[in-house]
């Protein structure tokens, strides 16, 4: 009978000693509320601290999306004081919440946070530069210049260039950078719009148009 209390009593000590595990901070590398667009990764770091230094358990859920070691909403593996975890965007807009769940599997306490990220879709800039003067001269190579195009949520951009008007010329339209031969002194005009979302481009936005003019003159000074 003595011999069953002391075991009873030593088993209360060593849970006594046993501490819960604790969250210290869950961050991403798009900082406080900022918003992603869709399709987008982010990395969300997980900090945690256990006074035992035990093995810890984590299971990460999403309201939308999917975490990329995963290719689901839910994420499970197993690490010791921090983690990086990539969440990818779904391509509905909206608001979505990602919450953690970490255990050491022995106190019986589980440590819980989340945050959430606002997916959003912006429409992008077109910018095709300031409008130009060149003096004409043979061989004269103008180049055009969309990389000053924007997008709110960072998406990377198609471009598509139209010339109306000035003597027609050979260029790439899909080209932030195109470049065409000034055949003649003239003003070649240009129009300028940016779609976003080049992975999924039916749900691409488009911008509205952006002009430039490029003045070239003859040896006078004089454009066409």
């Amino acid at each position: 009978m003595l011999l069953s209390c002391f075991v009873w009593i030593t088993g209360c000590s060593l849970l006594d000693r046993q501490g819960e595990p604790q969250i210290l901070e869950v961050r991403t590398d798009r900082g406080s509320d900022a918003p992603v667009g869709r399709g987008h990764k982010v990395e969300v770091t997980l900090v945690t601290d256990d006074p035992d230094n035990d093995e810890l358990d984590f299971r990460w859920t999403a309201t939308g999306g999917q975490f990329e070691k995963s290719r689901r909403d839910t994420l499970m593996d197993l690490f010791q004081d921090s983690v990086k975890v990539v969440w990818i965007a779904p391509e509905a807009v909206g608001d979505y919440e990602l919450f953690v769940e970490v255990s050491d599997g022995k106190s019986g306490e589980i440590a819980t946070s989340g945050i959430r990220i606002a997916v959003t879709q912006g429409p992008p800039l077109a910018n095709a530069g300031p409008n130009r003067l060149l003096a004409y001269m043979d061989a004269l190579r103008v180049v055009l210049d969309a990389t000053e195009s924007s997008d709110p949520d960072g998406d990377a951009l198609r471009y598509k260039w139209e010339q109306i008007g000035g003597p027609q010329v050979v260029f790439s339209e899909g080209s932030a950078s195109p470049e065409f031969p000034a055949i003649a002194p003239a003003d070649y005009v240009f129009l300028l719009w940016v779609s976003d979302d080049v992975a999924t481009p039916t749900g691409a936005v488009t911008s509205e148009p952006d002009t430039v003019v490029i003045r070239v003159s003859d040896r006078e000074g004089r454009g066409s």
